[in-house]
């Protein structure tokens, strides 16, 4: 209850590899169950199928419950069930011998409809089923074996009678104490054999845990509460109304009970083994969908030291689409963090430029910085590229960095078409980052003279007047 994702620890875990006993959170493997083949997620690092836990994950502790479960019970379905219990009461008055078989019939609807809540509220399924959802064709056959289940314990009662009036009080102690975890396992398993195998009970009790004796004393309460609802109405209702009354109570009580065993069921899904029903994530386009897989799976890959792998991840996704922003940056943060010197020396640039023309002059930048501090500065050999990533770094006011690469430009690329351009940004990195408004001067009055034409001229004016206008006051 409550798993983290393995390499996202503020997410709840929707998805478990039995195998590597790993969880995963829906960025680990994003989209629907239909995204993927067979609707079968697999765990990227063995390949084995996942199980849904997200359910189980979200559940609360069963004591802090206790509401949903009176709500539940109030809901279309359990309502439908009560109600057609109280009419078949009604109607069970009137019809003599005949009611023996309505009143079979009816338990036979109501015991298969408290399986059910049991076994949906098991798997995670909040939502009460409807009356038709019950009708599966099992009510009877459901019925026959809890009738089965106690000719059973009847008969052992009779075994256990010989060995002494102690022997009986500690087997019926047991049974009063292992009865809801009989239920839960017929509604789970369907098998007579399974509820009445004293190993099987006592197996069920150890995985829930101290929590199995708060629910058979919350069912124990709940089941009564028919018995003392009796007295109080007995006298102030008609008597004709009295038999519905009751069959409606003790069905909608039951109803109470099963949910609460099978939401406490929902709270161990995973020790207890019960499959999980697969929580309706969003379901992606193909495109949108291989983006994301590519990029958990590289993410979880580089996790566990399997660097080659995820590049392959990646490099199979980029050629798919390589204009992506998310997988290009991934891309190279995974360069980075595999070391892989010559593949950042040559597609270093080339990535950067990508950012630049994709219009994410500030993540070139990021990625440059990150590149600086782990691998040293990387060789930009084009000027147009310097001179993008020096105003990406000047506008995040990292001037040291912008001025390495700006300065000497014209000396390195005295053909450079847009110099005059270089010039002022210089110009502003000295004065905005360095103070030096000396060095500024002379690049404003140099890109004046040189280039008397420029496009950037009418800039290059304002701040000299800026500049001529600050020497009074520094004065």
């Amino acid at each position: 209850m409550g798993e983290s994702c393995h390499y996202h620890s503020g997410a709840n875990s929707v998805w478990h590899c039995q195998s590597c006993h790993k969880g995963y959170c829906t960025e680990c493997v994003p989209g629907a169950a239909d995204n993927y083949y067979k609707s079968t997620p697999k765990c990227v690092l063995c390949n084995q199928r996942l199980d849904n836990v997200g359910a189980s994950n979200k559940a609360r502790p069963f004591w802090q419950m206790a509401p949903f479960y009176f709500r539940y019970a109030l809901s279309a379905g359990p309502l439908t069930i009560s109600t057609i219990t109280a009419l078949a009461a009604l109607a069970m008055t009137g019809l003599g011998w005949i009611s023996i078989f309505v009143l079979v019939a009816i338990t036979a609807v109501l015991l298969r409809y408290n399986l059910l809540v049991i076994e949906c509220l098991a798997r995670g399924q909040l939502v009460a089923p409807t009356f038709a959802d019950a009708q599966d064709g099992r009510s009877a056959a459901m019925f026959a074996k809890l009738i089965g289940m106690i000719l059973f314990a009847g008969a052992a009662g009779a075994l256990v009678a010989g060995l002494g009036q102690g022997a009986v009080q500690v087997y019926s102690i047991a049974l009063t104490l292992l009865a809801p975890a009989a239920m839960i396992v017929l509604a789970l398993e369907h098998s007579m054999r399974a509820a009445v195998n004293p190993l099987k009970l006592l197996q069920f009790t150890l995985i829930i845990g101290w929590p199995y004796w708060l629910l058979w004393l919350s069912t124990s309460a709940v089941s009564a509460a028919p018995a003392y609802l009796l007295p109080i109405v007995a006298g102030k209702l008609p008597e004709w109304l009295l038999l519905p009354l009751v069959a409606f109570a003790t069905s909608y009580f039951s109803i109470v009970t099963s949910a609460m065993m099978g939401y406490i069921c929902l709270t161990r899904q995973q020790q207890l083994g019960v499959n999980s029903v697969v929580e309706d994530e969003e379901f992606l386009e193909e495109k949108e969908f291989e983006r994301r897989k590519a990029l958990a799976d590289a993410l979880i890959l580089l996790r566990e030291k399997r660097g080659e792998e995820a590049r392959k991840t990646l490099v199979t996704a980029l050629r798919q689409q390589p204009s992506d922003i998310a997988l290009n940056d991934r891309y190279y943060r995974l360069l980075l963090a595999i070391d892989d010197k010559k593949a950042l020396r040559e597609l270093g640039p080339h990535l950067l430029e990508r950012f630049i023309n994709l219009n994410q002059a500030h993540k070139a930048a990021e990625l440059y910085l990150a590149h600086s501090a782990t691998q040293g500065t990387p060789v930009i050999d084009k000027s147009l590229l310097r001179h993008q990533l020096a105003e990406a770094l000047y506008r995040q006011r990292q001037f040291k960095p912008a001025l390495a690469l700006v300065n000497n430009l014209h000396k390195s690329d005295p053909d450079y078409t847009r110099l005059d351009s270089a010039y002022l940004l210089l110009a502003k990195i000295y004065m905005d980052g360095f103070n030096r408004t000396d060095n500024s001067r002379k690049l404003l009055t140099f890109v004046l003279q040189k280039f008397p034409n420029s496009r950037v001229s009418d800039e290059v004016r304002q701040l000299l007047k800026i500049l001529a206008a600050e020497v009074p006051a520094t004065a």
